[in-house]
């Protein structure tokens, strides 16, 4: 995989990172002031462990998300890559809206170098916007961005890496596994709905270069 820095992909990478800041924080603050706040547990959910070390992985995703617009890959698939990204965060808004949640279990106390990363998390992300977990969500848009651009060797590194970012937001105690399904559904979703879009546009283009004629 090799990365391509232009001032068009560092703008859109600096308003998608402002515009995903923004919502989400004010959408978890809007929950914050709201009465009618539910949660979605399973009683055995009360069996996953809290693991601290995890928090690395689960914060990953911020760099991850940086970089995938700096993947050297054809326009057309950033695009569409920024679609995605808009689909699910408006989505997940919505829901959070319509169905607020709350995350149930009290996290113990963290010491030790990891103390400082939970103490960020926890100042910018109140315990409101679960399900469906937008940490998920992009995970799923983030596979689909990165895999196609890495050998099999990488795909597999980088996928086990996925893997244990996704099993993070449990052991974490950030979401709950009703969260997590409802991320892959959405995220899977976005995924599914955006893929022809290259494709779309460039069946269009020769339609009007005929019609002009």
């Amino acid at each position: 995989m090799t990365c391509r820095w232009t001032s068009t992909r560092a703008q859109s990478c600096g308003a998608a990172s402002l515009v995903f800041v923004a919502i989400y924080g004010l959408a978890n603050h809007l929950t914050s002031l709201r009465s009618d706040i539910g949660a979605a547990v399973f009683d055995w959910e009360s069996a996953i462990p809290f693991v601290a070390w995890t928090i690395v992985p689960y914060l990953s995703i911020c760099v991850f998300f940086v970089l995938s617009f700096f993947v050297d890959r054809p326009p057309g698939d950033l695009r569409r890559h920024v679609v995605r990204l808009a689909v699910v965060l408006g989505a997940s808004v919505v829901c959070y809206a319509a169905f607020p949640l709350r995350f149930t279990f009290d996290r113990p106390t963290v010491e030790g170098v990891c103390r400082p990363l939970y103490a960020a998390l926890t100042w910018f992300d109140l315990p409101y916007n679960r399900a469906p977990s937008l940490h998920i969500a992009m995970l799923v848009v983030l596979w689909d961005r990165f895999m196609p651009a890495l050998n099999r060797r990488r795909q597999t590194l980088l996928g086990s890496w996925f893997v244990l970012i996704g099993v993070s937001v449990l052991t974490t105690y950030q979401h709950h596994v009703i969260d997590v399904l409802a991320g892959l559904a959405l995220g899977a979703t976005a995924v599914a709905t955006t893929s022809l879009m290259p494709a779309v546009a460039g069946a269009i283009a020769p339609r009007r270069a005929a019609g002009s004629l």
